[in-house]
């Protein structure tokens, strides 16, 4: 029976084996009769072959307590579904799981090993987060009749040169009659800030209990978006609504207002204290409201229109 010749993978492993010995390249590939070419391609393939067969860890098949007692992953599984058919803590993800594995079952894990095991286990769940939905909602359109119908909220700045800081100007105009109904200056703009103004502006108009469908319209600034702002707005029946971003003709009137008062009183001006902002900008609000004629409202002040609209 003829014998059969050995293949090319035999041929190879022939040659790997004396190549590894110390004998020649040139000499072992003549003896085996394997191409140079042809065996420089099988050591590049069999390199990559060990690269990918290197990349990763398996998952390791136990651990251990506190106390260096060998747990298995099986008997971890079984723990991690007593966990999750709890009702206290079925909807508890994996990192709360590791917490309770670690404290309650003295096992010395981690929390991506508790991922890949509840992964196994289709326990993850979605991973999406409950976002608390805004009280305030995009502005809309108005048609406004009366007064204390809509108003507009908003900030202006102040530098005072002697202490070299900012006064912060918080305004409210009410849209129909155009008055400013509340307004803080300070030395910061929070939300507990807005909140005071918008609280003012509810007794000044005697709106306390009894908002009557007001809404108040603001940017999107920081403090107007906070939560301390949102729960005054709710818990006051105030409607809140927030203009689209970069869109300040949704904020027209108080937008308008705060240029008026830069033209008309802060222009020029070097402050040396907060107290001398507050003296000059309260004055200027004083006569905008009483004295400042407006061709818009009948060329009534403000404070007049709304008196003559509420009789």
């Amino acid at each position: 029976m003829k014998k059969k010749d050995p293949t090319l993978a035999d041929r190879l492993h022939v040659a790997d084996k004396w190549i590894e010995k110390g004998l020649s390249v040139v000499f072992v590939l003549r003896i085996v009769k394997v191409a140079k070419s042809t065996y420089y391609n099988h050591i590049s393939f069999n390199k990559k072959e060990r690269k990918y067969a290197n990349v990763g860890r398996k998952t390791p098949g136990f651990s251990y307590t506190f106390d260096g007692k060998k747990v298995n992953d099986l008997e971890i599984q079984n723990l991690i579904i007593d966990i999750k058919t709890s009702k206290t803590s079925k909807l508890y993800g994996y990192r709360k799981v590791t917490v309770l594995l670690r404290r309650n079952y003295n096992i010395q894990i981690n929390k991506k090993k508790v991922y890949r095991l509840m992964s196994l286990l289709n326990l993850l769940g979605d991973s999406t987060k409950y976002r608390k939905p805004r009280v305030s909602r995009t502005c809309e359109s108005v048609k406004v009749t009366r007064s204390n119908q809509l108003w507009q909220m908003d900030i202006k700045y102040c530098f005072i040169a002697g202490t070299r800081k900012t006064a912060y100007i918080t305004s409210i105009i009410d849209v129909f009659d155009r008055s400013i109904v509340s307004q803080s200056i300070d030395l910061s703009a929070t939300g507990d800030v807005a909140k005071s103004v918008l609280l003012k502006g509810l007794y000044y108009r005697d709106l306390k209990d009894s908002p009557n469908g007001l809404i108040i319209r603001t940017d999107n600034g920081s403090q107007f978006i906070s939560g301390v702002f949102e729960k005054a707005c709710l818990k006051e029946d105030v409607i809140h609504e927030r203009i689209p971003v970069r869109s300040p003709n949704y904020n027209a009137y108080i937008e308008s207002f705060h240029r008026y008062l830069q033209d008309e009183c802060l222009t020029g001006k070097i402050y040396m204290t907060l107290e001398d902002v507050r003296n000059d900008v309260e004055d200027y609000v004083y006569r905008y409201n009483h004295e400042r004629i407006h061709s818009s409202i009948g060329y009534y002040s403000p404070h007049d229109y709304y008196i003559k609209n509420i009789c």
